[in-house]
């Protein structure tokens, strides 16, 4: 993909936009630290020369919503490298707000629900039910809330030992030990986040390049 497309042209055919979305969206989950390299979301890629150590590559760079870029490591993102502590906060994050977001999804949907008990996905427009639905973060991913949530405790260098726990064999995800960090953590995403109801199969990189989109029907965190 990358030698069938001249330099500084727009990636626009659907499947190799779509393909290296997927490839940004492994990438962040599996060996960005720090901010996500999706960042408020993909409006589109390009190859360009990258100037590395004196000599000349070809890399992909993604363009965001907002005009920022920044170039990726398509080879570091196809080997999958093992999660850092960084990623296994930012599960540790998610398992801690896990039951807030489904309390506040079953709200939604009592609140906002028709006559079917379904409501519209806030990315099509089109109706779904509890089922086919999630709740998404939006314009803000999960992973820069954890983030900045890192920078304000001062842990933008590294996560210290006792806040979360660690790898262990048949451990299914990464959870906070630091109960008094979690607390910390869950209020911060119940006063910073912003949430929409999506359908679950609305292709990913939709999603992304919809993410900086206003969210007219926002999904409240009681």
């Amino acid at each position: 993909m990358r030698d069938r497309w001249p330099r500084n042209v727009v990636i626009d055919a659907a499947d190799d936009h779509d393909d290296l979305c997927a490839l940004l969206e492994r990438y962040d989950e599996t060996i960005t630290t720090g901010p996500s390299k999706t960042g408020c979301g993909v409006d589109h890629f390009v190859t360009r020369e990258n100037s590395v150590h004196g000599g000349i590559s070809i890399g992909f760079w993604v363009i965001r919503t907002d005009r920022s870029e920044t170039d990726f490591s398509f080879i570091d993102a196809v080997a999958g490298l093992p999660r850092n502590t960084d990623a296994q906060f930012v599960e540790a994050c998610r398992e801690s707000v896990f039951p807030e977001l489904m309390a506040a999804k079953e709200a939604f949907f009592r609140t906002h629900g028709d006559v079917s008990g379904q409501v519209p996905c806030a990315v099509t427009g089109h109706l779904i039910s509890f089922d086919a639905a999630r709740v998404d973060h939006a314009p803000k991913t999960l992973r820069d809330l954890a983030w900045e949530f890192r920078l304000r405790e001062g842990w933008g260098s590294a996560i210290p030992d006792g806040i979360i726990s660690r790898p262990l064999d048949a451990q299914l995800e990464t959870t906070f030990v630091d109960m008094n960090a979690m607390v910390r953590f869950t209020a911060f995403h119940r006063t910073h986040a912003t949430l929409r109801m999506v359908s679950k199969s609305v292709l990913r990189s939709r999603l992304l390049a919809t993410r900086a989109a206003l969210v007219r029907l926002p999904v409240a965190i009681s």
